[in-house]
């Protein structure tokens, strides 16, 4: 799942059916805010506001051809939990990258039930360079 946290501490999510392992879309998601020059706005709109019905492979632009609808949950800063209502199609999933514009910062979770810690994090500068470059490699 892709998505982004609101200001009121909620997330909202797309899903993603294929390569969404840190090395791959973690990657992309990275470089794709570079390419936007840090607008994580634009990074949301294009890829999760624009794109509701989710993605069979956002690094490769193809939408899902049986749509989802967006996933979502709680983010008080650095625990994130997916809503009892959409916890089925939630815990299919194997990863939530999640944007969060007040700290710039891109925060990947493994899905599970429960309370989720980060496993990654990445803060982008106001240009979008990352830091660190690279999420932790996970295994395909």
């Amino acid at each position: 799942m892709v998505g982004y946290v609101a200001p009121d501490g909620s997330w909202q999510a797309v899903w993603n059916h294929l390569d969404g392992h840190t090395q791959y879309l973690g990657r992309w998601i990275i470089r794709q805010v570079k390419a936007a020059k840090g607008d994580l706005e634009a990074f949301r709109s294009k890829y999760i506001d624009d794109c509701p019905e989710g993605w069979s492979s956002l690094r490769k632009g193809e939408r899902s051809e049986d749509p989802v609808g967006y996933l979502r949950g709680e983010f008080d800063g650095i625990i994130a939990t997916c809503n009892e209502a959409d916890n089925a199609l939630c815990f299919d999933a194997h990863y939530l990258y999640l944007l969060y514009p007040p700290k710039r910062r891109l925060y990947v979770f493994e899905v599970k039930e429960g309370p989720m810690r980060p496993f990654g994090i990445v803060t982008f500068d106001a240009d979008g360079k990352a830091k660190p470059t690279k999420l932790p490699r996970v295994d395909d």
